[in-house]
């Protein structure tokens, strides 16, 4: 059977289409049509429903690519391995995180990374949690750093880390030690949009404790989102790091959410249809020790507790 038709079938079932499929691997879309239909003839089975959206698998197409997935990584993972022996890392990685992680981590990963990879090149992509996973599906991405994601057919996950959560406030609650969901729900608040992992987790909780947030303002920029909570506009909830220099300054204040404390999973997540280049392993290598030697030598307590 040929492996590049069973690339193609794996690229199409991810992308849920042949035209963005065909754009990402970089074949003409009459010509990975063929691919496919070729590859459907050889096993007998209909692998795909055609429909005005896109592709899906028929449980035919599915069951297939449950066999064949592993087995292209385990053949990729090992021509990968005899290509790279006594070669030196090089590279172009393609790395995505959510702002408050980057303004902690990118910096720091840059620099570690120079002076263990010299020839590797880095490029950042900084988005809401709901972005960065798209961006990861659809093939611009090969490492992401996201909020409480799960595995899924589309990717594969590693927990990095949990950030505690905070409500962020220009003026604190008076008196208030802790904030309860209730606190939280009689507050104007400035938060992302429901696509987005912070998002969701306050939504669960809110749920949880059976009252609703009132959402203000849907901002989809974390600038912003502090800027509303510097002028008292209104409230917000994010991690520290996110902060670290408003509460140095004052501007802003940081008062713990949730009893136990609400906390957001950091994960490091990858496309299963893809597997890693040696680079984007050396880089993936080099995300939890990052993290550990950040919070070390932050010079404050962030609340995060690493892998």
């Amino acid at each position: 059977m040929d492996i590049k038709r069973l690339e193609y079938f794996l690229s199409v079932a991810e992308h849920g289409s042949f035209s963005r499929a065909a754009s990402v691997i970089g074949v003409a879309q009459p010509a990975l049509g063929r691919q496919v239909q070729r590859l459907e003839e050889s096993c007998g089975a209909r692998l795909f429903y055609r429909h005005g959206r896109g592709v899906s698998l028929t449980p035919e197409g599915e069951a297939f690519r449950q066999r064949i997935q592993p087995l292209m990584r385990e053949l990729a993972s090992a021509m990968t391995g005899l290509a790279d022996n006594d070669r030196a890392v090089t590279g172009l990685v393609r790395i995505g995180m959510t702002p408050t992680i980057l303004s902690l981590l990118g910096l720091p990963l840059i620099q570690r990374l120079r002076a263990r990879h010299p020839g590797l090149r880095l490029n950042f992509l900084s988005g809401y949690s709901g972005y960065v996973h798209e961006w990861l599906v659809d093939g611009r991405l090969d490492i992401a750093i996201l909020h409480d994601a799960r595995r899924s057919r589309h990717i594969g996950v590693d927990f990095l880390g949990e950030a505690r959560l905070f409500l962020i406030s220009a003026r604190p609650p008076a008196r208030l030690q802790r904030a309860d969901m209730q606190t939280l729900a009689g507050l104007p608040l400035a938060l992302p949009s429901a696509t987005h992992g912070l998002r969701r987790t306050l939504e669960a909780a809110a749920a949880r404790a059976r009252v609703a947030l009132k959402v203000e303002y849907e901002l989809d920029d974390l600038d912003l989102m502090k800027a509303m909570a510097v002028t008292g506009a209104a409230h917000t909830v994010l991690a520290l790091p996110a902060v670290a220099e408003e509460l140095r300054s004052g501007s802003l204040h940081a008062t713990p959410l949730g009893s136990p404390q609400l906390a957001t999973r950091l994960m490091v997540a990858t496309s299963v249809a893809r597997p890693l280049t040696r680079a984007a392993r050396s880089v993936a290598e080099e995300l939890a020790p990052t993290l550990r030697d950040t919070l070390a030598r932050s010079g404050m307590d962030l609340h995060i507790d690493p892998a």
